[in-house]
């Protein structure tokens, strides 16, 4: 970019920096915008210097996130202005300021195409970055063939084949056939081989990508690879523009050592032995020193780490055992990002036979892990002891983690809890062991034990007899106490209440002793153990006649208790007691024993937990060239408060599909129809714009705009009553799925004004349910708060894709079973075209070429996230849909990589069309 300096952008810049809060700010940018209006006006009369200086200032205040509509046309006019610095201004304004599907983007195409197609090679520079940056479906279509025809031709020089190669990665996730791989292996080959490293590195990413559309092809291109790997890390053969610090070329040598990871070990001997001394030699350096020079060093580590581990079994032994040791050394360093990533990469390796032997010689520097500072590292640590466990070392690794789950965080309790009672009963060679281990954790952790826990060991003692006593005995003394947890308390009574008979001979835990000691617990519970302390109740009304008017008289309390659960469980027990012995006996049979094929719930409840936990989800990792942009509209007032509304809404409406108001919220506003509130959800959702809340009092309207993982909402508060609100404040409740940026906002909202409100978002994960957006004001002297549900879901952040008929079927059928499946059945009053109109311009999914649409659809898109990737990516999850007609009713299939992806887009097309 050409260096500019201009006084007056200088100066409005430490303006707005220097201004102490939003209003003051805004003020500003309103006089700004007032002069750059005038002056655009006079276009004629400006030079060159005023027009770049304008220009900036309008970037600038775009880029503070205000909105800017007009001087677009200035800016587009720089990009065919003959100088460079007008030239080079136009193309970052037109980057900036428009987005691929807008109107004016038209406008922009005949000026990069003639710099597509200029000698100046400055000129073809600057329009493959604008191409790659603005992206789009139909731009990228026109203009692909010309910067393919800059990637292939010898005579384009090197920058010009950096930035083509570059650009041409960024096309081919949503143009797939852009370039053939008969063609593009071999122009590859001498991308490859070109002597300015740029050109390498670019290519070295195009070739990434390229093997992400053909895994198998490109194997030519393996010796090349090699041999550039080779020559960095042997002979430091690099210029010296390109040595960070001691390491040369680092980010190319970890491209390379990721396509090899891609490529898999080499069938040929000679190559494998030149890759192994390569790594060997990579593996061997001594430990890097501190400070961030030291960074790519420990990237170029980790990366041959990883192709170690992904050579598996294939891999040379002695490679395994210099990466065990390097990450050994690692796991014990300072630096908390180092140590996360070696109890990482040890996580994977300890996966593999014959390395989890020597990995387990470091377990004591794990468990040290588990208490460090960085709550990050501490759950790695955790992984990894859970990876490493057997036999050999259950019994001290389950008493490591029961000892640090006195000290855990909260965030992380759960999963201790979790994995410790897994272990225990993997490993367990005393089953009454595995009973002590788990209440000793629910013990500990009481409120943080989730009732899968205590629900599988009641499965494994219901199915072992022998334990069944022992496991009676240990619950009776746990509730002797006045003061236990719930989870203690739920878990006894269903054993007493199962298994209590065995002990009744003991004297002190006698029939009435067991009642006793139920009942201390009983007014003091929650409703849900109420509910298993009233069935183990009526279990004991059935085996001891001493205690029979007592449990009858908790039954006969219970027939009037002002929970309708408790009620109704007292009035069928006490009813059940009156049936006569043969009914209760038949009744309250013992729990049949459960069956073995039975897969624990533990263990789908971890999977599940780590599906949505980890730092990096399970997800196709492509990039999308279509940017779709939402409809812009007028958004001065958006609630209409000029125009008199209705503001009485009748009370008696039954619940609609979503529920708008969350389950904890202090107040519900009074007489607002649930189905009302769906109605203006759905179609915020599917229109960016519209009301999102009203009552008497106040009115909330939103107008969104959304752009690959980010959004950016715009809220609009409304007061319509004679009295001002105070104390106006909106929170969005932390979700781990979004990053929020959420604007300050006045406390105090006038009589019959509005005012705006500017939430930030960004999807780092797939999910299922919307974030919950808490509103909380004070009309008079009477506070109000309440919950709503943040009109942001999956479709929100998707991005159409292309694809061909044959390659929608191959990749429909890759992504089947694995939970990755959604289907749903629905009648819809839409028409099958009227149904593709909102799949593709609402919905933003790509149609599929190809395929019949007479009876059915087959569609394609992205679901982006702001999560990166270990290779810089940002993480997508590619989702396939099928919408298949039979009169009025459709059968709706969406496949994902991802199983949250495909239940949220069933959700919200399903609502989108029925």
């Amino acid at each position: 970019m050409a260096l500019f300096s201009a006084r007056g952008l200088s100066n409005f810049i430490s303006e707005i920096r220097s201004c102490t809060n939003a209003d003051d700010e805004q003020k500003r940018i309103d006089k700004e915008l007032n002069k750059l209006r005038q002056k655009f006006t006079q276009s004629g009369q400006l030079n060159s210097y005023d027009k770049k200086k304008y220009a900036w200032k309008l970037i600038y205040i775009y880029m503070l996130g205000y909105d800017i509509d007009f001087g677009h046309m200035q800016v587009i006019n720089l990009v065919s202005a003959a100088k460079y610095s007008e030239k080079c201004l136009g193309y970052l304004g037109v980057s900036i300021l428009l987005k691929s599907s807008d109107e004016l983007m038209t406008l922009v195409v005949n000026s990069i195409l003639n710099d597509l197609c200029s000698p100046d090679a400055t000129f073809q520079c600057l329009a493959l970055c604008c191409v790659a940056n603005l992206g789009g479906m139909e731009l990228c279509e026109t203009l692909a063939p010309h910067v393919v025809k800059l990637l292939m031709s010898s005579s384009s020089i090197c920058h010009v084949r950096k930035k083509a190669a570059l650009c041409v990665r960024r096309i081919i996730p949503a143009i797939p056939d852009v370039v053939t791989p008969e063609e593009l292996e071999p122009r590859l080959q001498t991308l490859m081989e070109d002597r300015h490293l740029g050109v390498v590195t670019s290519s070295a990413s195009l070739l990434q990508m390229a093997l992400t559309q053909n895994p198998t092809g490109y194997k030519s291109l393996i010796e090349i690879c090699i041999e550039r790997l080779s020559q960095l890390v042997h002979n430091k053969g690099c210029p010296r523009d390109y040595m960070y610090y001691s390491t040369p070329c680092p980010w190319l040598q970890i491209k390379l050592l990721r396509i090899l990871q891609q490529f898999g070990v080499p069938e040929d001997v000679r190559l494998a032995e030149k890759l192994n001394e390569t790594l060997r030699k990579i593996l061997g350096r001594p430990s890097p020193g501190k400070g961030a020079k030291n960074n790519a060093i420990y990237a170029v580590l980790f990366e041959t780490v990883n192709l170690v581990i992904a050579q598996g079994k294939k891999a040379d032994p002695k490679l395994h055992e210099q990466g065990i040791q390097l990450l050994a050394r690692f796991i014990s360093v300072s630096e908390p990002n180092i140590r996360y990533i070696g109890l990482d990469s040890m996580n994977r390796l300890v996966r593999l036979e014959g390395a989890s032997e020597a990995i387990r010689q470091h377990k004591a520097t794990v468990i040290f892990s588990l208490k460090d500072a960085d709550n990050s590292v501490r759950r790695r640590a955790l992984d990894l002891l859970f990876a490493m466990c057997d036999h050999s070392n259950a019994l001290e690794i389950v008493g490591e983690l029961v000892t640090y789950l006195a000290v855990a965080d909260s965030i992380i309790r759960e999963e201790i809890v979790l994995k410790a009672a897994i272990l225990a009963e993997r490993y367990a060679k005393d089953l009454r062991w595995y009973v002590d281990t788990v209440l000793q954790l629910i013990t500990i952790a009481g409120a943080d034990v989730p009732d899968d826990v205590w629900h599988r060991v009641v499965q494994i003692v219901t199915n072992n007899e022998d334990l069944q006593k022992y496991t009676a005995q240990v619950m009776f003394r746990a509730l002797e106490p006045k003061h236990v947890d719930e989870t203690t308390a739920k878990f006894g009574a269903y054993v007493i209440g199962e298994f209590g008979f065995l002990n009744v001979e003991e004297p002190d835990m006698s029939s009435q002793r067991q009642f006793e000691v139920l009942y201390q617990h009983y007014t003091t519970c929650s409703i849900a153990t109420k509910c298993l302390i009233l069935t183990a109740f009526i279990k004991m009304d059935n085996l001891y006649e001493d205690v029979r008017p007592r449990i009858l008289e908790v039954f006969k309390k219970g027939t009037s208790h002002v929970d309708l659960e408790t009620q109704q469980r007292a009035c069928e027990y006490f009813t059940l007691h009156h049936s006569g012995d043969d009914t209760m006996k038949t009744v309250l049979e013992p729990m049949p024993v459960f069956p073995d094929t039975r897969e624990s719930n533990l263990v789908v409840r971890l999977r599940a937990q780590q599906q949505t936990s980890e730092d990096t989800p399970h997800a196709e990792q492509h990039e999308s060239a279509s940017t779709p942009e939402p409809t812009r509209g007028n958004d001065s007032d958006l609630l209409g408060m000029s125009s008199p509304t209705n503001g009485n809404h009748s009370s008696n409406g039954g619940g609609g599909g979503l529920d708008i108001f969350g389950g904890g919220c202090q107040q519900q506003p009074a007489s607002i129809d649930p189905a009302k509130l769906t109605a203006w959800f759905n179609k915020i959702v599917t229109t960016g714009q519209g009301v999102l809340f009203e009552n008497d009092f106040l009115q909330i309207g939103v107008k969104q705009e959304f752009r690959g993982s980010q959004g950016r909402l715009s809220l609009f508060y409304g007061n319509k009553s004679s009295q001002s609100l105070t104390n106006l404040g909106v929170v969005i409740k932390q979700v781990p799925y979004f990053r929020t940026q959420v604007e300050d906002v006045a406390k105090e909202l006038a009589p019959k004004q509005q005012l705006k409100q500017q939430i930030m978002v960004e999807c780092m994960q797939p999910f299922v349910h919307p974030a919950e957006l808490v509103i909380n004001y004070t009309l008079g002297s009477q506070p109000s708060s309440f919950e709503l549900k943040l009109p942001c879901v999956a479709t929100n952040f998707l991005e159409p894709v292309k694809l061909g008929a044959d390659d929608f079927n191959k990749r429909w059928g890759a992504l089947e079973g694995q939970g990755r499946e959604q289907q749903d059945v629905f009648a819809s009053k839409a028409d099958l075209h009227a149904s593709a109109k909102i799949l593709v311009d609402t919905l933003k999914f790509g149609l599929v070429d190809g395929a019949d649409t007479t009876s059915s659809l087959s569609l394609a898109a992205t679901f982006r996230t702001g999560t990166s990737a270990p290779s810089g990516d940002k993480i997508s999850v590619g989702c396939l849909l099928k919408l298949e007609s039979q009169g009025n009713s459709y059968r709706l299939t969406v496949r994902a990589v991802h199983p949250d992806v495909s239940l949220a887009l069933k959700t919200n097309v399903k609502l989108a069309l029925a």
